[in-house]
This record gives structure tokens, sequence and C-alpha cells, in this order.
């Protein structure tokens, strides 16, 4: 999705969230307009889980059957195996 969709969408989301709120504190008062928020607040969260899920541990190939499935893990392996090692005097 191109930059000037992904803002024209967030837009209608927001409008689509304030009319919720208002409309939960015409019908219900303030303690519908708190569900309506929390709802609000979880699906953003998900939507946000979703997006950058796949971000956060992209894998690379690795080679051989010890090697890291990702470039994070790799590095961590790396210190690991620094901190294995003995001290040489």
């Amino acid at each position: 999705m191109e930059y000037g969709a992904a803002r024209f969408w967030s837009g209608v989301v927001g409008v689509l969230a304030a009319l919720a709120v208002i409309a939960g504190y015409l019908v219900g008062g303030a303690r519908l307009v708190w569900a309506v928020s929390a709802v609000e607040v979880l699906a953003v969260m998900a939507w946000v889980g979703y997006r950058f899920r796949g971000r956060v541990h992209q894998r690379t190939a690795g080679e051989g059957p010890d090697a890291a499935h990702c470039e994070r893990c790799r590095r961590a392996r790396e210190r690991l195996e620094v901190k294995a090692q003995p001290v040489r005097r």
C-alpha cells in the first residue's frame, strides 16, 4: 500500500473511532465509552503486532546444521561463544 492510501485509511479509521466513542456515550454513558475505547486499543495493538511481527525476526540463509537461522541469533551465538572461550594469559 502506498503512503497516500495508508494516510487516507488511517484518517477514515480515526474518524470512525471518534464516532464510535460519541455513539457509545449517547447510548450508554461513560462505561460504554470505556468499553469502546478498550476495544479500539486492542484492535490497534493487534494490527500493529500483525504488521510488524514479520519484520522483527527476519530469517537469513544459514550455513551448516549448527548455523543460526537469522542474523539476530547468529550474533547472540557469537557472543555466547566468546564468553565460553577460556581466558589466555
